[in-house]
């Protein structure tokens, strides 16, 4: 996975289950960053006919490309066990879809927990505005990430 610099980060961080809420934020940074996360977020187009118009050939080819690369990364960046389950899977929509399946619940606690913590925290006096905001920050990316 030495496509990307970024990529190193999924494969240094691979999926093993409880890590899944930081597993898929890693993942969508690396898939962003690389133009490919459109796949896990439209439907496949359907096959085009023989005789249909070259620009619709070349979109549905690249979403095909887009989703071969997505799926590599998410299947090379998880534990063997999860790989051998999901390798089978034709999309990488239908890899996460199973994957938020099996390990969504961590995500709805890192929700809670996420928003628990900005609910509950308060700016101290004399505190520069930055400062206090910034560990906000993480808690709105779990927030983002999990609804993605």
């Amino acid at each position: 996975m030495s496509f990307n610099p970024l990529s190193v980060i999924l494969s240094q961080n691979k999926l093993i289950g409880e890590n899944f809420t930081d597993w898929k934020c890693n993942l969508n940074v690396v898939l962003t960053s690389e133009k490919h996360k459109f796949v896990l977020l439209e439907a496949s187009p359907p096959e085009p006919a023989a005789n249909a118009a070259k620009a619709i050939r070349e979109a549905y080819d690249k979403w095909i490309a887009s989703d071969d690369m997505a799926r590599c990364y998410m299947l090379a960046s998880m534990s063997n066990v999860l790989q051998q389950q999901h390798q089978g899977m034709r999309t990488a929509a239908d890899v996460m879809a199973s994957l938020q399946a099996m390990f969504g619940e961590t995500s709805t606690r890192a929700r809670f927990e996420a928003v628990k913590a900005i609910m509950n925290s308060r700016m101290k006096l004399g505190t520069p505005y930055l400062d206090s905001v910034k560990p906000k920050e993480g808690m709105v990316l779990v927030l983002e990430t999990s609804l993605v």
